[in-house]
């Protein structure tokens, strides 16, 4: 049995760490049972601080030697040091006791705290940087083999459309991410995602796409040695475009077994984003300096005073959004008994001082539905309500999003669909994907301390219950989509369009999407985890 060299406690041959006072005694791997503070008590009894058992004994006999007494010495000389040392530890936490550095030097202290601990928590790892090329193929086939289903001589006229990806800003596609009051504004945005080109193949021929907005009509299309166009129209320009957004719409006629193929490559460079000032958010992230939490949001009511009440008339004050005609019900609704009731459940856990903080009520019942909600890989492709959601305990995407934005809806939170696809850190693998947009303002006090105007002082920030991403944005997550406010419905359902057929002579249509990478992406920035941590109020 040994003894730690800090405090004197008794240790085992094989302690990495003492069990008593906490300090590693046995290199770094002493910081996993640290991290996890295994911290086992033994007596000290009978130690003393700063004297060894072998000090204690060269001091009872005086020294033996000239060596020993020189060892004597050097003990004396090394308490003089101490002493100084501690004289010094004293002035310096007094300058910091009575300053105004010591709120940074406990800030400073917590948020290294909360990195270093949420190194031993399991989690999803993100890149704070990425760079890289993704690539959408898109396959359409006529079966003309009776084996199958297929019919000889049959014809299939098809349309694809593809959402061209833009670039995505901290505030949307804004450029603007606060208005100052005065002097030093505004505040730019941060760009989270930068497209920097779109280039299509199909059938030997390439083709790039502009990236500065300008369309090609179906009337010009690019015409492909099949005879298939390609064209990239005006947002909802008419029956041959994309309502919801700027797209390429591939289409042709497929006939009697043939084949045809289109790849899209669509090359990234994007970066991590906080809307969250919290000490666990990883350090380099950025964004958090700005990012709102439970000691500086805005109310309920504050809603209606930021952007000019623009957010809450298109989302906040309408209770039911997206009505499905497959369901035959409001994908999101506030009005719905069960969402009623678990809101109520939500704000009853929440202290009463925070009744009407707005981003406390999101948190809480984002970490409802973390804890509650059980992920679906097998969904139907028509998804259900936020309440079906809520009552099954089991959902995809965008189901958890609605149960989500529904509960938002309670509370006249406004809140939104985003589409895109995103990167499994798991399995490396591209997936579609939907998440959420939020609202939330921030208080007036912090605000005036800024030096933001009031009616721009609030976040639009990305909520990803599936994957735990609280208000963050990470760069392998690629936006095709904001939700554009629309009352009927349209736009979204023109969102989830991709395939459309037309089949004659028996024709039997074979299709299909893949998205994979392309080469090797990027992640010198570094990478940072994700863990599951409900916050307490």
């Amino acid at each position: 049995m040994g003894r730690c060299p800090f405090c004197m406690a008794s240790t085992m041959p094989e302690d990495v760490i003492c069990f008593s006072c906490g300090r590693v005694i046995s290199g770094a791997s002493g910081m996993k049972a640290r991290g996890r503070r295994e911290f086992r008590g033994s007596s000290t009894r009978g130690a003393k601080r700063k004297e060894t058992p072998k000090m204690a004994a060269a001091q009872a006999s005086g020294p033996r030697s000239r060596r020993a007494g020189a060892a004597q010495a050097g003990i004396r000389q090394a308490r003089k040091s101490s002493m100084k040392n501690l004289f010094l530890v004293g002035i310096v936490s007094f300058v910091f006791l009575f300053t105004p550095a010591q709120m940074e030097l406990v800030e400073m202290i917590s948020d290294l705290e909360a990195e270093v601990m949420n190194q031993f928590k399991s989690g999803r790892e993100y890149p704070l940087e990425a760079s890289y090329t993704y690539s959408r193929t898109y396959t359409i086939a006529e079966d003309n083999d009776p084996a199958s289903g297929g019919t000889p001589g049959g014809d299939i006229s098809f349309k694809r459309q593809m959402a061209i990806p833009f670039d995505r800003t901290s505030k949307s596609v804004m450029t603007e991410h606060f208005s100052a009051e005065s002097g030093s504004g505004p505040f730019a945005s941060g760009i989270l995602q930068d497209i920097i080109s779109v280039k299509i193949n199909s059938e030997g021929e390439d083709i790039v796409i502009p990236l500065d907005g300008s369309s090609r009509s179906r009337e010009s299309a690019m015409t492909l040695p099949s005879g298939n166009l390609v064209y990239w129209p005006a947002v909802n320009s008419g029956e041959d475009s994309c309502p919801h957004t700027r797209c390429i719409i591939w289409e042709g006629t497929v006939s009697d077994g043939g084949t045809y193929t289109l790849v899209a490559e669509v090359e990234v460079e994007g970066k991590s984003w906080s809307w969250w000032q919290d000490s666990s958010v990883y350090s380099d992230i950025a964004g958090k300096t700005w990012g709102v939490n439970v000691d500086n949001s805005g109310t309920f009511s504050d809603i209606q005073s930021r952007a000019g009440g623009t957010y809450w008339n298109d989302y906040g004050k309408n209770s039911q959004w997206y009505f499905s005609s497959h369901r035959n019900e409001y994908l999101i609704n506030g009005d719905d008994p069960l969402i009623q009731l678990t809101a109520l459940d939500i704000s009853a856990s929440i202290p009463g001082e925070l009744s009407d903080n707005a981003y406390a009520f999101a948190r809480a019942a984002f970490d409802f539905l973390v804890e509650k909600i059980t992920y679906n890989p097998n969904a139907d492709i028509n998804p259900i309500s936020g309440s079906e959601c809520i009552e099954t305990s089991t959902g995809d995407c965008d189901e958890v999003s609605n149960a989500w934005m529904s509960l938002m809806r309670v509370k006249e939170i406004p809140t939104w669909y985003e589409f895109g696809i995103l990167l499994n850190p798991y399995n490396e693998k591209w997936e579609g994907h939907a998440w959420a947009n939020v609202m939330l303002p921030l208080s007036e006090g912090w605000c005036a301390d800024k030096g933001i105007t009031v009616d721009s002082c609030y976040i639009l920030g990305e909520v990803d219950v599936v994957n735990n991403k609280w208000l963050l944005h990470t760069p392998t997550a690629v936006t095709d989509w904001i939700e554009v406010a629309d009352p009927t419905g349209d736009l979204i359902d023109s969102a989830y369009r991709g395939w459309a057929f037309s089949i004659s002579n028996g024709g039997r249509a074979m299709y299909s999407s893949a998205i994979d990478t392309v080469g090797s992406p990027d992640y010198s920035g570094g990478k940072y985890i994700v863990t599951v941590d409900p916050e307490s109020f």
